[in-house]
């Protein structure tokens, strides 16, 4: 199932740039490495006149140097809710060393909490308290503007500012990537907007163009089923790379190279097994090609809505058991202790039954709720009857991806109206 996933999505990434003119596609570290890796197979068999390059770049990466020019929004991306999420992961996400975090927890009041896990309800809490404090933005701020300059010389370097015909490949979710791209190369005096291509979008950031954003499975507008029957947590542990995220960039002899972070060997000859499975499959099926545009994308993917949904909504013991054990982290910052498919009793089971988890929602159950980044395979691999478990969360998924695509559409609405209002106010 794995390898039909990324051959298809590469070909119609592949059809999709050529029909639209790109001469080059970058894709993005570490989701794109497999569609990378893959692309470069089909561009070299059919001689494609498309480009295919490796942007190694990372949510810290660009938003780090970027964090200076809006305080606002750096404040609510550092303060995000995720997955153990304490006061030592958001000063992280800042830069912050961990001496400015002890003066920072010493001014704020909170000495020795760095660790304490922070909850949803707490967070706007702790965003006054750190946007309140000159030691928090000191710190944040310098580090941010010290980052500009290499980010600025590798953007440089690998021909963003050419002029050339191009695109980003991703696997998507809420697109910001992109967003936060476009206003750095704009800063650097990129005058096009940077497009996207990604297997699937949940909703995109406030203030783009739709159109700039092409979906394949899934769009922020519907594909409801198959929203329900997926899970990005899965589909981005699996699709990833054989090296750890960028933290930054640095100048090495006139050139800039990406700084990665650490990855245990367990995890990089798990990737490079996989590249070497998947690769082999793709070959295959280009192979059976006589040209891009023979390969049917369109039924392909209805093909593969039923063995996606399946494998990530109904796992069996096995596929539970064997990718459950990969790990995850959510977060911007990596912290590699945690698996996929979290060990979860039967209480934590219940508590993300659909009535639990949209009391919890909607602030009328204060419960902490132990959250798993694949509660399907968790159920699976601890439960003697996964079924009920299963259906449960299903129906949650159901009303959450509702909720989701209700108020996206709303602002959608709201953001067009506010063009046609300023086309008028501009004739």
């Amino acid at each position: 199932m794995l390898g039909p996933v990324l051959n298809a999505f590469v070909v119609w990434v592949l059809q999709n740039a050529v029909r639209s003119g790109k001469k080059r596609l970058y894709f993005l570290a570490r989701d794109g490495y497999m569609m990378y890796r893959a692309a470069r197979i089909y561009t070299k068999r059919f001689s494609i006149p498309v480009e295919c390059r490796y942007l190694c770049c990372s949510r810290y990466s660009l938003r780090i140097p970027m964090f200076h020019m809006d305080l606002k929004d750096a404040m609510e991306y550092i303060c995000r809710d995720s997955i153990g999420v304490n006061l030592t992961r958001i000063m992280n996400r800042a830069g912050l060393d961990r001496k400015e975090q002890e003066r920072v927890l010493e001014d704020i009041g909170e000495s020795g909490q760095g660790e304490i896990p922070v909850s949803y309800a707490c967070l706007e809490k702790i965003k006054d308290k750190l946007w309140h404090s000159e030691v928090f933005l000191e710190a944040m701020v310098r580090h941010s503007k010290e980052a500009v300059p290499a980010l600025t010389g590798y953007l440089t370097q690998e021909g963003l500012l050419d002029g050339t015909e191009d695109a980003l490949v991703d696997s998507g979710w809420v697109g910001s990537m992109q967003k936060t791209l476009n206003q750095v190369l704009k800063n650097m005096g990129r005058k096009t907007v940077l497009e996207g291509y990604y297997w699937g979008l949940y909703e995109l950031p406030e203030k783009v163009k739709r159109e700039s954003y092409h979906c394949y499975y899934f769009s922020p507008e519907g594909q409801l089923r198959a929203k329900v029957g997926f899970n990005n947590n899965l589909f981005e542990t699996i699709f990833s790379a054989p090296h750890g995220m960028t933290l930054g960039y640095e100048e090495k002899d006139g050139s800039y190279e990406p700084v990665f972070d650490h990855i245990s060997s367990e995890r990089r000859k798990k990737m490079e097994s996989l590249e070497k499975v998947l690769n082999r499959y793709v070959r295959h099926a280009a192979a059976k090609l006589r040209n891009l545009d023979e390969a049917d994308c369109d039924r392909q993917k209805k093909v593969l809505r039923k063995l996606v949904t399946l494998f990530m909504s109904r796992p069996s013991p096995e596929e539970a058991e064997s990718f459950g054990r990969m790990i995850f982290c959510d977060d911007v910052l990596e912290y590699g202790n945690r698996q996929l498919a979290v060990k979860m009793s039967r209480k934590d089971l219940r508590d993300n039954h659909v009535i639990s988890k949209v009391l919890v929602m909607l602030g009328i159950s204060k419960k902490k709720i132990r959250e798993s980044a694949w509660y399907e395979g968790s159920a699976v691999r601890y439960s003697r009857h996964p079924a009920w478990h299963l259906f449960q969360y299903g129906i949650y998924k159901y009303l959450l991806n509702i909720r989701q695509m209700w108020m996206w559409r709303r602002s959608n609405e709201r953001e067009k109206e506010r063009q046609k209002f300023k086309k008028k106010e501009e004739y």
